[in-house]
């Protein structure tokens, strides 16, 4: 069986043969006071960004009209980045690929330790 060191440092290896510096900001809203507060964070980050095997094609409909849109690349970052999945907020970033933002966080566990984050990302135009 695998150990948490090994793969934590399989994770990190694997970031390392194609490394991406990105900066997420975030915006969180919480109330406090009874009012919105609103939060911002800058995280800087080392990840690597590949494409799916398999890209996941979604049909998204508006008031605008329909489009469609593919999960075509992925993400994986190391257990220091603590991405954390905020459903009623988005996280965005610039790329070389172009501006993404993360759909999905998936962390990785072994033995019930969180050794690095898996995330599906969208291409924003």
């Amino acid at each position: 069986m695998i150990t948490v060191k090994e793969r934590k440092e399989d994770i990190q290896r694997t970031i390392n043969k194609n490394p991406t510096l990105i900066i997420i900001r975030y915006k969180i809203k919480t109330i406090k006071d009874g009012a919105w507060k609103i939060e911002e964070r800058e995280e800087h980050l080392k990840v690597r960004i590949f494409e799916q095997k398999s890209p996941e094609t979604v049909l998204i409909s508006d008031t605008k009209g329909t489009a469609q849109t593919t999960k075509k690349y992925g993400m994986l970052a190391d257990s220091k980045s603590n991405l954390k999945d905020l459903s009623n907020e988005s996280i965005m970033f610039d790329t070389d690929y172009g501006k993404m933002e993360i759909v999905g966080i998936y962390p990785q566990i072994t033995l019930g330790e969180i050794c690095g984050y898996q995330c599906d990302l969208k291409r924003i135009s």
